[in-house]
């Protein structure tokens, strides 16, 4: 094919210079700018009305919505999943006093971990960041099929922070069930509560698990988690 400015070379002159054969593309490149392009579904989501923390995103991708079908594929992938490493522990009794912390109001990390007690100079240094949902530590894995909308997270030699929000169609209670029996096999003190919010919370000697779930948009129930370890 003549590019443009070789007709117009030709037409000047009279005469069609020969077009070049084209170069053999490098392999890596070819796939790059041919490969069909793929979106993740796991960063989608409708709004942050119910989130504990918000970024700037793009709200390009289909919107999130759960059903009963949903719910049941959740429960059982996160019963499957669980049973890989033993057996499932039940729930237990839940506080229904306002011993639970909310998070319904709190939209930015920050304000998160400190609301659960994380070092303030260590919740200062959080940055928004996908990547951190997969540096999460066995304790404080996502349930499967969880869609995470926003992460943030703090590594140094002073600081080790995690703060996730995710969705799921799963219902609250097969969600808190999934957490409680992490943070047990971590081998944390857990306590779990119904009020305000369905919520955990797990320690150890240098770990800090708090959870909270509640519903959220299109059947769907949004998982607050925050995680941090005191360095070695």
């Amino acid at each position: 094919m003549l590019v443009p400015g070789a007709l117009a070379l030709a037409a000047c002159t009279g005469e069609a210079e020969p077009a070049e054969s084209p170069a053999t593309p490098d392999p890596v490149i070819a796939r790059a700018l041919n490969d069909p392009l793929m979106v993740d579904p796991d960063l989608a989501y409708r709004n942050q009305a119910a989130a504990a923390l918000s970024t700037g995103v793009d709200h390009a991708l289909p919107v999130l919505s759960g059903n009963a079908t949903m719910a049941r594929r959740a429960r059982d992938e996160m019963r499957l999943a669980l049973l890989e490493d033993g057996s499932i522990l039940d729930l237990p009794d839940m506080a229904e006093g306002e011993e639970g912390v909310s998070l319904a109001g709190i939209h930015n990390a920050e304000q998160m971990a400190i609301t659960h007690g994380a070092p303030e100079d260590c919740a200062k240094q959080l940055r928004a960041g996908f990547i951190w949902a997969a540096r999460l530590d066995d304790a404080a894995s996502l349930m499967p099929f969880g869609h995470v909308r926003a992460a943030a997270g703090a590594e140094d030699a002073n600081c080790s922070i995690r703060a996730v929000s995710y969705l799921t169609a799963a219902e609250g209670e097969d969600a808190l069930l999934y957490h409680y029996n992490l943070a047990r096999r971590a081998e944390l003190d857990t306590d779990v509560f119904a009020t305000p919010e369905l919520a955990l919370t797990g320690t150890s000697e240098d770990v800090r698990l708090a959870v909270n779930i509640r519903e959220g948009n299109d059947a769907m129930r949004v998982v607050d988690l925050i995680y941090w370890k005191t360095p070695q």
